[in-house]
């Protein structure tokens, strides 16, 4: 968009008058979500002097962001329990209706749509900035609020700056310039304390469990590997294996699925520099709907209502063998990872 300045400009004609708006993350938030709506009820509150509650759908159950939710006071609340008639105005935060992953679908009524995720066709609001070369929506926030002189207490510029690192992994996955100069800029301010006790969080024992489920299911042929959990605890689990499982040495790009209830949760990775993550799982037998990414990541789900385990374990494969397809490799000879034979040092 253009400068701070202007966005500030138009967002504030667009709330003007207004007197209370919900502000939406999407489904099961991440730090970068989480931090993003923090950051813009406080930007509403103190420069335009208006209200904003939060509200997310879905849980938050994985370790560290249950830890930045609890040591910073950040205030969320279910969609579940929101009296809509309460608002005057919709804003969505790092992701966009319609985008299958919040409670707004493409014909939904939003006022203020702010994200970093690859724009929709069928995207429109009042005030809507979208900049897919970010690697965080809090980068954004951060600089408005900068441009504005707004005062961050240390717990939320705790939050903003967990969010860019989470959401980089420490400025190493699709980082801009923008985003390192919004992290250097909150993280003088952040308490370090706290910070470093989200990033320490205790993992529950289930984690380990799944993660040895992850390992043990791995399949991996050439520079791919991955891997399915069954009746996982909650849908983040799956993005932390497929970032885990591409620490190995040979991988260049992962496919992870999960069970959670009645949805098949996929998880993409890659550091190739040939495979772009988001094209490619949109390539995938999946609703393009559902499903979206950035260079190096991806994500999405598909519905599996009424469909049995032998179902899904055939819907596991097809996914499967296309991804491996859509990576120049016809009918792979998958072999379990913990089968492999290491290479000499």
């Amino acid at each position: 968009m253009e400068n701070s300045k202007d966005a500030l400009e138009k967002l504030g004609s667009v709330v003007s008058g207004k007197k209370e708006l919900l502000i939406l993350t999407h489904t099961h938030p991440d730090p970068d979500a989480i931090a993003a709506a923090v950051a813009l009820r406080l930007l509403l509150k103190e420069l335009f002097h208006v209200g904003a509650s939060i509200a997310y759908s879905g849980i938050i159950a994985r370790a560290e962001n249950r830890a930045m939710v609890k040591k910073l006071n950040l205030p969320l609340k279910q969609y579940s329990r929101i009296k809509l008639s309460r608002y005057d105005g919709i804003a969505l935060v790092d992701s966009q209706p319609g985008a299958g992953n919040n409670v707004l679908d493409a014909s939904s009524p939003c006022d203020i749509v702010i994200d970093h995720h690859p724009r929709r066709d069928d995207t429109k609001g009042a005030f809507v900035v979208i900049e897919p070369e970010l690697g965080a929506s809090a980068t954004m926030l951060i600089e408005w609020l900068d441009a504005a002189g707004v005062d961050l207490s240390a717990d939320i510029a705790t939050a903003l700056a967990y969010a860019i690192s989470s959401e980089t992994q420490n400025m190493y996955r699709e980082a801009a310039r923008r985003d390192i100069r919004a992290y250097l800029s909150v993280y003088v301010r952040a308490s370090i304390r706290k910070l470093a006790g989200i990033i320490n969080a205790n993992l529950p024992h289930y984690y380990f469990l799944q993660l040895g489920d992850a390992i043990n299911n791995a399949l991996m042929f050439g520079t791919m590997i991955t891997t399915h959990l069954d009746e996982i605890r909650h849908p983040e689990i799956v993005a932390e294996m497929a970032d885990f499982l591409l620490k190995h040495e040979r991988i260049g790009t992962v496919l992870v699925s999960g069970r959670f209830r009645n949805h098949l949760i996929i998880s993409i990775r890659t550091r190739s520099e040939g495979i772009n993550a988001g094209r490619l799982i949109k390539q995938l037998p999946l609703d393009p709907d559902n499903v979206g990414g950035h260079d190096r990541t991806a994500g999405g789900f598909f519905d599996l209502h009424g469909k049995d385990r032998k179902e899904v374990e055939e819907i596991n494969i097809t996914i499967r063998n296309a991804f491996a397809a859509l990576l120049g490799y016809e009918n792979p000879s998958w072999r379990k990872l913990l089968d492999q034979v290491p290479r000499k040092s």
